[in-house]
């Protein structure tokens, strides 16, 4: 457990910036908080300032244990160990990745940044965490709560792991269209971010479906071939 020494001193480094932060941050006569802006970096929603805040580094929290918890309950244990190290990357990328949402939105209520656009600190940050993702899926070994589960690779452990390597290649790509966005249109940016993912969701889960159906044909004509055989003899 000392390992998690790095990502719980992230999680605390945030909510210390929080509670040091939280006297600071300007707010408008209603007492709201700047908390939302568009794709285009322009501000279109307040929040409370309890909820700018602090919500972020409890989100963050929650998130941690709940990654804490998933090798407790993993029914694939041995799986899970076999790609220890890099889970353990992912929390950390994670929580700094949160980390680094959280200081983009609260800086434009303290005042220190004009332009008020953390679109262009968290876009970087999420194009990290696909990178790690990417990376972390070649190594994942079938289980039931990380890398790409459908019902046809958690039946097969080489579907999973067909599955899985094209998928994190696709995150790479994820990554770099996500920093194409910062230099594209802003009507763009929805568009090289979040459809990136969806659509490997379900290109992942009808490739899957594909290989599931390719290796039990090949299975069949195996079984066929030494059938023939047997009978021959």
């Amino acid at each position: 457990m000392y390992r998690e020494i790095l990502p719980v001193s992230i999680i605390v480094l945030i909510f210390a910036l929080a509670m040091y932060a939280e006297p600071m941050v300007k707010t408008n006569e209603r007492g709201e908080m700047m908390g939302h802006w568009g794709a285009d970096g322009q501000l279109n929603g307040y929040v409370s300032k309890t909820v700018g805040v602090y919500l972020i580094p409890i989100v963050t929290l929650i998130v941690y244990l709940g990654l804490l918890v998933i090798p407790r309950i993993e029914v694939y244990k041995q799986n899970l160990e076999d790609f220890a190290d890099q889970f353990w990357g992912f929390k950390v990328v994670l929580v700094f990745v949160m980390g680094v949402i959280y200081v983009a939105t609260l800086l434009p209520n303290l005042g220190y940044w004009k332009s008020t656009d953390p679109i262009i600190i968290i876009v970087p940050a999420i194009s990290m965490l696909f990178f790690y993702v990417g990376h972390m899926l070649n190594f994942t070994k079938r289980n039931y709560f990380i890398g790409v589960r459908t019902p046809w690779t958690l039946a097969d452990e080489k579907v999973w792991e067909k599955t899985n390597k094209l998928a994190g290649k696709l995150f790479w790509i994820c990554g770099v269209l996500a920093l194409v966005s910062l230099v594209s249109p802003s009507d763009m940016l929805l568009w090289l971010v979040l459809l990136p993912i969806v659509l490997i969701a379900i290109f992942a889960s009808l490739y899957s479906l594909w290989e599931y159906k390719k290796t039990k044909r090949m299975h069949a004509a195996m079984m066929e071939r030494r059938d023939r055989k047997a009978r021959k003899k």
